[in-house]
């Protein structure tokens, strides 16, 4: 049934973990049982990037012991200011594939697939299948979308996070439970309006504040803890510091969680990055 992490029972921490843990295990309505539940979970983050890079270091840090990333690009010189698990040796390799291997080093308890791959609109369906949750960290409007309608159609829930400029937001998505990603934006903005971190510019604290939110929400819940940001969009802006919690709301007749579900891909276009 939707919303229940299924964790394989036998799952056990050794005392490497228990140490390692420890500041997390002591935490109120926190216990080992939580722990092995985190060690149990599987996880899929789309997208090495901006958002990718803290999400995944704090997602391998609680100890999720499955993730999955899926990212097609190679690190460019552009990447380093806000990506920080790359240095100037790793410019031209493949991002999937080097953080991979940086994670695996900083948590080896826990296991790293990479999937060097392009997520589009004709295989998110299948790609997006198996994982207790989704964490977005796409850079484009196609593969952004795409993800929504391949979360809430495989009903797994999806942690969204975003960032451009001085500015983020995060919200959690629980498909048929709280509002998705087209109940808010049923279409993304025209070609003309679409601007890209490389057009705009980005902040890379900023794109961490919204990283670390989804994160957050994602890893409470698949130690099975409640989360906080169902039919909420959090909004905040790095310049001053105000933060804004918008109410919002699942529409029945939405395309990808509504009554009838009607694939509608993003085409792509010149400029469909978006950080």
């Amino acid at each position: 049934m939707f919303g229940d992490v299924i964790y394989v029972a036998s799952n056990t921490l050794s005392d490497i973990e228990i140490k390692r843990y420890s500041r997390q295990i002591i935490l109120p309505n926190f216990s080992i049982t939580n722990q092995k539940k985190l060690k149990a979970a599987k996880i899929l983050v789309t997208g090495a990037g901006g958002i990718g890079t803290p999400a995944l270091c704090y997602l391998a840090a609680t100890g999720v012991g499955n993730i999955t990333i899926i990212d097609s690009d190679n690190i460019e010189y552009s990447n380093l200011h806000r990506q920080f698990l790359f240095n100037e040796s790793d410019v031209g390799k493949s991002k999937c594939k080097t953080i991979a291997g940086r994670l695996r080093a900083f948590n080896p308890n826990i296991d790293i697939t990479p999937i060097e791959t392009r997520i589009t609109y004709g295989n998110a369906f299948d790609l997006l299948r198996g994982y207790d949750a989704i964490l977005d960290g796409t850079d484009n409007f196609p593969a952004r979308y795409a993800v929504n309608d391949a979360a809430v159609q495989n009903n797994i829930p999806l942690f969204h996070a975003a960032a451009l400029q001085y500015e983020g937001r995060a919200f959690t998505i629980l498909p048929q439970k709280s509002a998705c990603l087209r109940c808010i934006f049923p279409e993304p903005p025209p070609p003309q309006d679409r601007l890209s971190c490389r057009e705009a510019g980005v902040l890379s604290p900023a794109i961490g504040i919204a990283a670390s939110i989804a994160a957050a929400e994602a890893a409470k819940y698949l130690a099975g803890l409640p989360v906080a940001l169902t039919n909420k969009l959090v909004v905040f802006d790095s310049r001053t510091f105000d933060f804004r919690t918008l109410e919002i709301s699942r529409d029945e007749n939405c395309t990808a969680c509504g009554k009838k579900f009607i694939p509608k891909p993003v085409p792509e276009t010149e400029n469909c990055h978006i950080g």
